[in-house]
């Protein structure tokens, strides 16, 4: 869509991003207002720690055409670029223009932008064709004129401005651009994103006048520090090869975005609406077999999206909170049973990795106790053992396999008139449709000073990294794939001190390996179960802790109360209380 086919630009957002930009972002707003009266604004901020957002917060409150977003920690600028086109999607905007907050974009150019979008889909200000210029030092300048003429050289873009941020892009464009394609999540997301657009307007045969450029003065920041480290540079080169090598290999497919259901789920972390997609879903289904402890469904997943705001990889859509916990109540696993040796093994050794943070008595609570394994360990060690399990079947084995005190139920139905000293739950989190409200019930639970432990899985381990969609841990029952610092804020929140995170040991049999490797579909896996089982090495112990599961210790520091019910993907607040 081009030329006279181009409809009016009557709702204009411009957009920039902020990291202690305390000394440039009062004016720059100003400025953007001044220059552009009709326009609206949006600054995502990254928990700048120089007040930045607390300004931001003052100008919103008396400027109502100012939008801020608030991110909980540094998420990458390409992160705060796609959160910003998602953002002008979902509130109707005409066109998106897009600038750095330090003046180096100055507001001047707006109107220009606005005139140049008026004949094209996609517009960028540049330092680099006849007209423009760049205040850099030479060797800057130098860097940068290296990167945009190896960018057009390699990738084939007919613009002379590759790098920048100074953008503006019209709705019907990103209606149709794959955002969550977009690997680049730091400054590389410039190259790739204009690489997209570039391909997206040659598949369609738009011609040139569906991407403009337009001279500027590429002024060095008033004030503050550049963002730019030798890493964002190196980052840069790798991300430029790697496209160069798709344009190679031909596989420069635009794509389409993916479909995006009415689900309502926001972020459980920091309760934000946008995301991308990591994964389509592979699922046909759900039934409460799905959901056993030992389940092999390794290559059924629900839709994965990662969170804009703070990185948080979650199932959207998810089934209601009620249909979950009736699929767990219905759960009977007796191949659990059978592998019974490894589990007491496996919380034995992490139970005692433990034990140094732990009280040396006192009263200990087990969420999702399944068949009261830990509980008997753990009573062995001198506690005073409860558990808590949805699982019927898995309860009451406990009760009259163990004789440990089981509540049918969930850790809402465990009573809060007697605090617990130490709360554990082993690979639990992940399943929970509302993690945010879990802890702030464990909180409620626990005295204080008390001990949460548990573990959950690290998505941002080197082993899903490497393993993709092939992860094991990637199946329908999990519902949330956290990283260490998303869970550390979840925890702080809830009112937790992190204390020691370290790898969770499983121990397994070989033949359960094997089992389970079949599962994944890996060659020969039940061949050689086949041969094993006629051994006695079928029934040998493996250890094995990749870093993908994470045993988290935590102390409970303050108190906290919740507001809200536990509704599906509801973002429940929590307010300390003295």
């Amino acid at each position: 869509m081009h030329g006279n086919k181009l409809g009016p630009l009557n709702k204009i957002l411009v957009f920039t991003a902020t990291y202690n930009e305390a000394e440039n972002i009062v004016h720059l707003v100003r400025e953007v207002f001044s220059t552009l009266p009709s326009c609206e604004m949006l600054v995502v901020d990254d928990n700048s720690p120089d007040g930045t957002g607390a300004l931001l917060e003052e100008l919103r409150l008396k400027e109502p055409r100012l939008h801020v977003e608030h991110r909980p920690s540094k998420n990458g600028l390409g992160t705060a670029h796609k959160l910003a086109m998602k953002f002008a999607l979902a509130h109707g905007y005409d066109a998106l223009i897009t600038m750095d907050a330090d003046f180096s974009h100055h507001p001047k150019y707006l109107p220009r932008m606005l005139d140049e979008l008026a004949r094209a889909e996609f517009v960028t200000g540049s330092r680099f064709m006849p007209g423009g210029s760049c205040e850099y030092p030479p060797s800057r300048v130098a860097l940068s004129r290296t990167a945009n003429t190896l960018t057009r050289g390699l990738l084939g873009i007919p613009l002379h401005e590759t790098t920048t941020s100074y953008r503006g892009f019209r709705r019907s464009l990103l209606e149709r651009m794959n955002v969550d394609a977009i690997r680049s999540e730091g400054y590389s997301f410039f190259v790739e994103s204009l690489f997209l657009v570039d391909r997206l307007v040659r598949s369609e045969e738009a011609g040139d006048e569906a991407m403009r450029e337009f001279p500027i003065r590429f002024e060095d920041r008033r004030a503050g520090a550049t963002k730019i480290s030798k890493k964002e540079i190196w980052n840069g080169f790798v991300n430029l090869a790697r496209l160069a090598a798709k344009r190679a290999v031909g596989r420069t497919n635009p794509g389409t975005p993916p479909d995006d259901p009415e689900s309502g789920t926001v972020c459980n972390a920091c309760g934000s609406p946008y995301y991308i997609e990591q994964y389509p879903a592979t699922n046909e289904g759900h039934a409460s077999t799905t959901y056993r402890c030992t389940s092999t469904g390794h290559s059924s997943h629900g839709r994965l999206v990662r969170c804009l705001g703070c990185g948080l990889v979650y199932t959207n859509p998810q089934l209601p909170h009620g249909e979950m916990v009736a699929l767990y109540s219905a759960v009977e696993d007796k191949t659990y049973l059978e592998n019974v040796s490894a589990r007491v093994r496996t919380f034995t050794r992490n139970l005692d990795s433990i034990l140094q943070y732990l009280p040396a008595r006192g009263r200990l609570l087990d969420v999702g106790s399944y068949c009261g394994v830990f509980l008997d360990v753990a009573r062995d060690r001198g506690y005073d053992v409860t558990g808590v399990e949805p699982s019927r079947w898995a309860s009451d084995y406990a009760r009259e396999h163990y004789g440990v005190k089981t509540i049918t139920g969930t850790l809402a139905d465990v009573p809060r008139q007697e605090p617990f000293d130490v709360v554990c739950s082993w690979d639990v989190l992940e399943h929970m449709s509302n993690p945010a409200r879990e802890l702030a019930l464990v909180n409620e639970r626990l005295r204080k000073g008390g001990i949460f432990a548990f573990s959950t899985v690290d998505y941002k381990n080197w082993f899903p990294r490497l393993a993709g969609e092939r992860w094991p841990w990637m199946m329908d029952m999990h519902l949330y794939y956290f990283d260490q610092k998303v869970l550390t804020q979840m925890l702080e929140r809830a009112g937790f001190r992190v204390i020691n995170v370290h790898p969770y040991c499983h121990i397994v049999t070989l033949d359960y390996l094997m089992s389970k490797l079949d599962a994944l579909g890996v060659p020969g896996a039940a061949l050689l179960q086949h041969a094993l089982a006629k051994t006695p090495l079928h029934s040998a112990y493996v250890p094995f802790h990749f870093g993908d599961i994470q045993l988290f210790v935590c102390e409970k520091v303050r108190e906290v109360s919740i507001d809200g019910s536990a509704t599906n993907g509801a973002h429940p607040s929590a307010s300390v209380t003295a």
